[in-house]
Parts: C-alpha cells; sequence; structure tokens
C-alpha cells in the first residue's frame, strides 16, 4: 500500500515538475526585435500658418507626409475663442487617423492651451507635468506617453520651454527633467520639442548630459527651424536616452508654411522595452512554485511515515 501511495506521488510530483517548467517558459517575456521608428516634433502656432489663417488640414498634411510614428506638438488650443473653440489636438487625431494625448499647461480664452502628442501606436499611459517656475509667466509642462509599440514599449515625451531672453527659466525647467524620466528608468525614452535655445546655449550643454541630440549625429544640413520663412535658429529638437537602445538613421526639416517653426523628423532604430508580465501570469507562477517547493515536504513526510510503518510491523 506504501509503495503504491509513493509511486503515484511520485508520478504527481513529476507532473507539478513539467507543469512548473512549461508554466515558467511559457511566462518568459518574449524575444524584442529593434523597429524602425519616425519621430516628428513640429509647433504648429496654434494652427496659424504664414499666411495668418488657421488651417489644420495644412497641418495633419505636413504630419502625414512625413509618416510619422509619433509626433510631439508644441502651442496647441483646445477649444479657445481665438481658434473657434476647436479641439485642436482630438481634430488632428480624427485627420491622421493617429491616437491622441494632450497636456494643458494654461487656460486660455476660454479653453486650454499647451501641448500634444499623435501616435500610430496606442498610448498605454499619459501623464502631463505642468513644470515649476522660476518666475511669473507662461506655465510650461512635459507630457510623457508610454506607447505599446506591438512587441513592446517606448517613452515619447514632449515640451515647449520658455521664450524669453532669459535663459534662467529654460535652466531651472530642464533641472527638473530627471527626476520625470526617473519614474520611467525601464524605457528607451524619445523627447522632443521647442526647447527655445540654439546648440551653443547651457541648456544643450546640460541636455547633452543625460540625452543625445539626434540632430548633431545624423543630420541634415544646418537644422535651421525658426521662422519658417527665412529660418535662422536651430530650436527644436529630438533627443534620445541613449546610444545603446538607439541606433540613430537620419534627421532632416520639412520646408512648409503651415507654421512660423518648421518640422524636424528624426528615424531611429531602437529596441523597445519588454512589455510586463501580466497579474494574472505572476499569479500562475506564484502558484507553480507554491507547489514546486510543497514536493520535498511532502516527499519527506510520506517517506518518514512509511519508515515508522515498516518500523513498526518488522
Amino acid at each position: 500500500m506504501v509503495r503504491l501511495f509513493r509511486q503515484r506521488f511520485n508520478r504527481l510530483c513529476l507532473f507539478l515538475s513539467a507543469l512548473g517548467l512549461l508554466t515558467l517558459t511559457g511566462c518568459k517575456p518574449p524575444k524584442v526585435s529593434p523597429i524602425i521608428f519616425r519621430v516628428m516634433t513640429f509647433n504648429i502656432h496654434h494652427g496659424e500658418g504664414q499666411d495668418g489663417k488657421v488651417d489644420l488640414e495644412r497641418v495633419a498634411k505636413v504630419i502625414l507626409n512625413a509618416n510619422a510614428d509619433a509626433v510631439a506638438l508644441q502651442e496647441v488650443d483646445q477649444n479657445t475663442q481665438r481658434t473657434g473653440g476647436i479641439d485642436m489636438a482630438a481634430d488632428l487625431a480624427k485627420r491622421t487617423n493617429m491616437h491622441v494625448a494632450f497636456g494643458a499647461n494654461l487656460d486660455f480664452q476660454g479653453g486650454k492651451y499647451g501641448t500634444a502628442i499623435l501616435s500610430k501606436h496606442p498610448i498605454d499611459s499619459v501623464e502631463n507635468h505642468v513644470l515649476k517656475q522660476a518666475r511669473d509667466g507662461e506655465p510650461r509642462g512635459v507630457l510623457q506617453a508610454v506607447l505599446d509599440v506591438g512587441q513592446g514599449r517606448v517613452l515619447f515625451a514632449g515640451t515647449h520651454l520658455d521664450h524669453t531672453n532669459d535663459q534662467a527659466e529654460r535652466l531651472f525647467s530642464q533641472a527638473q527633467f530627471d527626476e520625470l524620466f526617473a519614474k520611467h528608468e525601464g524605457l528607451p525614452a524619445i523627447f522632443s520639442g521647442d526647447f527655445n535655445d540654439t546648440p551653443d546655449s547651457e541648456l544643450h550643454k546640460r541636455m547633452r548630459g543625460k540625452w543625445t541630440d539626434s540632430w548633431s549625429l545624423v543630420g541634415q544640413g544646418p537644422g535651421l527651424t525658426m521662422t519658417s520663412d527665412q529660418p535662422t535658429r536651430r530650436i527644436d529638437y529630438v533627443w534620445v536616452s541613449d546610444m545603446k537602445n538607439f541606433k540613430l538613421r537620419r534627421a532632416y526639416v520639412l520646408t512648409t508654411d503651415a507654421s512660423d517653426h518648421l518640422p524636424v523628423v528624426a528615424e531611429m532604430e531602437f529596441k523597445p522595452a519588454p512589455h510586463p508580465m501580466e497579474n494574472a501570469q505572476l499569479a500562475l507562477i506564484i502558484i507553480v512554485m507554491t507547489l514546486l517547493s510543497a514536493i520535498p515536504i511532502g516527499l519527506g513526510t510520506t517517506m518518514f511515515i512509511a519508515h515508522r510503518r515498516n518500523k513498526k510491523q518488522a
């Protein structure tokens, strides 16, 4: 009887071991391959072009022609009087058939004013961080979106920094970036926007301590973006978090009269961060590991009981 019980128990142990191995193998994160990703940053000047007309269809065509996977937009109106109560982010998302996130940094003319993100890929989560200010002025922010790019995730962020001649406010904003991005430390990150400072500035120097300016490596031409009719300054950037996850391919400026800024496009190859394990997978692993850990105890108890019985019978 004891021998039969032991045989059945051993078979159960083997079954649970096999189940555990299959479960753990199935719950491993899938292998992630590099993907080609095209990013645009575009200060749309609330949709107003060089002709003084607000024309979102013109802005949408610029985005569509660039075939961008993710777009950081600045100077975006939401339901303001000056642009006829249009929700510009939602309108552009509809025209381009992209997912959208809006970050309001300022109450303006009965609506909101801020930045937006458009993405071909689903947006997993969004956070808009209104930055602390060193002095009174227009509030600025950093809009962060975690994008699900199919086999993994990437953090895509946009900003629009202070435009005044005094760089102190921009430097104060930059000092807050590390804390904001530390929350997403495990994700490769792309940080785009209108930084309102040139490559020879102190801001650019400090940004280079943590980020890589895509244009400095693969940019075609001088990269001037402001103003669009006769550009003289490079103030719009696409930064990447590191060169381990990103392989920059090219960066270029598009010509358009849809805004007072010219858009910047950067094309790159990068490896997304794998999707985190779902709660159901974690629960299954815990159950299997608990069962597996019970096997030696159960086996030892059975052998001890059998030994005691055999001893008594003897």
